[in-house]
């Protein structure tokens, strides 16, 4: 069976690839909104894996302790990391939560089905039934407002996290980051996968 690590590199590889695809074909739909439920499937299960106890995979890994951080290695105290996967994590949550909430469904064809399931009378059933006739200006109607703001915005910090995440592990932690993007780290003796921050 795989290891921890090897799981986890291979979790944040997938993750990685789906939330740029996501990012680089957002004014392609449907396939920005496909990327975006693969994102949001993958932050569930690997919500699930942290239930499960492994200490790598705990959520405790994205919560920065500020306690020992002096000014003297200050750069590579763990802390500086989970702050950015912290930024990171929030900015997945929301730019995702925002995506399945102005999608509704409709991407992966489940937003008639909503529709229906929250239908209480026939006149409300001939109502949606009409309302279908409707559906490019419903879509419109869910361009506006402060979702697709919210959306952008999130995306877009998101970017910068991840831009900074990387710009760290490449000045300060290199092992790690060439252990997490499958790249040989050199001859050594018996090497082990570094421990993450």
């Amino acid at each position: 069976m795989m290891n921890i690590m090897n799981r986890v590199r291979l979790y944040h590889a997938l993750l990685a690839v789906l939330a740029i695809g996501a990012y680089l074909t957002g004014e392609v739909d449907p396939v920005h909104a496909w990327l975006g439920y693969g994102v949001s499937a993958v932050i569930v299960l690997r919500l699930l894996w942290a239930l499960g106890g492994e200490r790598q995979a705990g959520l405790m890994r994205f919560y920065p302790d500020f306690g020992a951080l002096k000014l003297k290695g200050a750069a590579t105290h763990p802390a500086i990391s989970r702050v950015l996967m912290l930024g990171i994590a929030l900015c997945l949550l929301t730019v995702t939560g925002t995506g399945i909430a102005m999608d509704q469904g409709r991407s992966i064809g489940l937003g008639s089905a909503i529709e229906r399931a929250s239908v209480q009378s026939p006149a409300e059933l001939r109502d949606a039934d009409e309302g279908e006739e409707d559906e490019h200006e419903g879509e419109e109607q869910s361009e506006e407002g402060p979702l697709p703001e919210v959306h952008e915005l999130a995306g877009n910090l998101l970017l910068a996290f991840v831009g900074m995440h990387v710009t760290y592990l490449l000045l300060f932690k290199r092992p790690l980051a060439k252990f997490m993007l499958f790249l040989p780290r050199g001859a050594r003796k018996n090497p082990a996968p570094p421990t993450s921050t």
